[in-house]
């Protein structure tokens, strides 16, 4: 009896460790990238005394399987665009073009002051030229740009009749946008509201900083947060932020769905040493995603999450 005993308790801590090993397996698989690209191959180095990085890059999907990539290297900001198939493990390079004036605006912080890539429709993207003045050329798929003559557009609500205009982060689509909260008491990290500044729901994932940013997909589906911060070893150095603080050492980008803001696929790393800040993607329908971890762009299908 005692070892029918034995034998059936090692029987279930065997089963229990499958059924655990299957669980991790399955987390691994999902959050394995499907396709990936080495930015060594651009130019990418590692900056001197952990500066931000000399490459400007902006990404965007103009579907699940397309995506360009818009990058500006050196002192004089020589500029390339290249649209990439995803597939088999790899972004195929299919065309690059020079955009010639076009120069992204980078801050002394790694981050964009403007969004240079816009997506129109599956066929259509467009990108702004900042030289002088702002000028946007409409391209296709074949990386045919002309230009378009539209000036910049003012938003189709004006952030202040929704929140703060310091606390706001961008629209999910025409009729709703996202908002930080108010730290004060507040129980949730951002809020969406109607355009009329109605709330319709919280977005819990803890403080957000005020400089978070926010992904949005074209077709409006699904949206994504994007945030930095310091390490928990840097939080513990004294003499971290003596001088300038150092580059953060942990970066998070989590994927909600924008009709109830449950959170679909949550990602985070270390965005040392290559301190490359480049904004997250979302393809139209928001089953594909896309951030730069490290020195690679690395691609995650979103396609069985729901």
């Amino acid at each position: 009896m005692r070892r029918m005993l034995l034998a059936m308790f090692r029987r279930s801590q065997i089963a229990a460790v499958f059924l655990v090993s299957l669980q991790v397996f399955a987390q691994t698989d999902r959050s394995r990238p499907v396709a990936e690209l080495d930015l060594k191959l651009l130019g990418v180095k590692v900056p001197e005394s952990g500066a931000v990085s000399a490459t400007a890059l902006e990404l965007l999907f103009l579907s699940d399987n397309h995506l360009v990539l818009l990058e500006e290297s050196g002192r004089l900001r020589n500029a390339r665009l290249t649209l990439y198939e995803i597939g088999s493990g790899r972004l195929r390079p299919m065309k690059t073009i020079d955009p010639g004036e076009a120069v992204l605006p980078i801050t002394p912080d790694g981050l964009q002051a403007e969004k240079v890539l816009n997506w129109i429709d599956p066929e259509h993207f467009a990108y702004w030229t900042y030289k002088g003045k702002a000028i946007r050329w409409l391209c296709d798929t074949d990386l045919d740009c002309k230009q378009d003559g539209q000036g910049p557009q003012p938003e189709a609500v004006p952030p202040a009749r929704i929140c703060n205009p310091t606390d706001f982060l961008g629209f999910i689509d025409t009729q709703r946008a996202v908002c930080l909260a108010v730290p004060e008491g507040a129980k949730w990290s951002a809020e969406v509201l109607d355009i009329t500044g109605r709330p319709l729901y919280e977005v819990e994932q803890g403080l957000l900083p005020w400089d978070a940013r926010m992904v949005n997909s074209g077709q409006g589906e699904r949206f994504g947060l994007e945030w930095k911060s310091n390490a928990l070893l840097q939080l513990l150095n004294p003499l971290a932020c003596f001088d300038d603080c150092p580059p953060a050492g942990r970066e998070r980008f989590v994927v909600f769905n924008s009709s109830d803001g449950r959170v679909l696929q949550s990602f985070e790393w270390d965005p040392r040493p290559y301190n490359l800040y480049v904004l997250p993607g979302l393809s139209p329908s928001g089953k594909t995603a896309a951030f730069v971890r490290k020195d690679r762009l690395e691609i995650y299908s979103l396609d069985g999450v729901r």
